[in-house]
């Protein structure tokens, strides 16, 4: 037979190692989605990347609302 209070210590063993469990689950998904040990993540970008489909042509000049919206968005000013 068994000490009387085993069901609470199972209990207890259960509900630590669930916690410690999620802990595990949200810092392994930062790690994925780049949230720790990425240096580079830290540098901006003056332009998307080749072949994103935002990426601007440079043979089409910029529309009135284009060159008021860069002005207003634009870090040294």
């Amino acid at each position: 037979m068994a000490f009387p209070g085993v069901r609470r210590v199972r209990r207890a063993a259960r509900a630590l190692a669930a916690g410690v469990w999620d802990c595990l689950v949200s810092f392994g998904s930062l790690q994925v989605t780049g949230g720790f040990g990425r240096t580079d993540a830290v540098r901006l970008l003056s332009e998307p990347p080749p072949g994103h489909p935002e990426r601007l042509r440079p043979d089409v000049p910029l529309t009135a609302l284009e060159r008021a919206l860069l002005r207003e968005l634009d870090p040294a000013d």
